[in-house]
């Protein structure tokens, strides 16, 4: 698989799933509905979008393979094994806390925390991966995906009231 490609995916399945699993699972719970509910959800949630950005890289790398006129299939299905692993392994991490803690409010806060950590991970690995200062690519992830993890709360919040 091609270096790039795989780090490409890897980063892009990942934060897409950690921010977005937040930010349905914040608007199921600040809309007051049961655990059981944001459990199924979530879980809905990473498959379908975890097939989807499965499919849409296949699609788009075939896209790209075809304009170059170049005959990469193998790489294709590999992008989007890399983009359906670390979508759907990602979106369980904001999800866990849901399913240990009974309380959704306090699996929220640690839902929220744990994604964060999450996100300063792949930072440090991509920092590696990339031969750059892990610990400033890990912040650089960090504060972009939180930004957009506050952003996500934030409609969760208002949506679901």
């Amino acid at each position: 698989m091609q270096r790039r490609g795989f780090i490409r995916n890897f980063i892009f399945g990942s934060e897409d799933s950690l921010v977005s699993t937040v930010g349905l699972l914040s608007g199921i719970s600040f809309a007051g509905l049961s655990n059981k509910s944001i459990i199924v959800s979530g879980l809905i949630l990473i498959l379908v979008e975890a097939l989807s950005m499965a499919a849409g890289v296949y699609l788009s790398e075939e896209t790209s393979n075809e304009i170059s006129q170049q005959n990469q299939k193998d790489n294709q299905s590999k992008d989007a094994g890399v983009m359906f692993i670390s979508y759907l392994t990602m979106g369980l991490i904001p999800l866990l806390p849901y399913i240990f803690i009974v309380e959704p409010k306090i699996a929220f806060y640690f839902s929220i925390t744990f994604s964060l950590l999450a996100l300063f991970l792949v930072g440090i690995y991509k920092g590696r991966y990339v031969k750059k200062n892990p610990i400033l690519s890990a912040v650089k992830i960090t504060l972009v995906g939180g930004g957009v993890i506050i952003l996500s709360v934030l409609v969760g919040y208002f949506l679901g009231r």
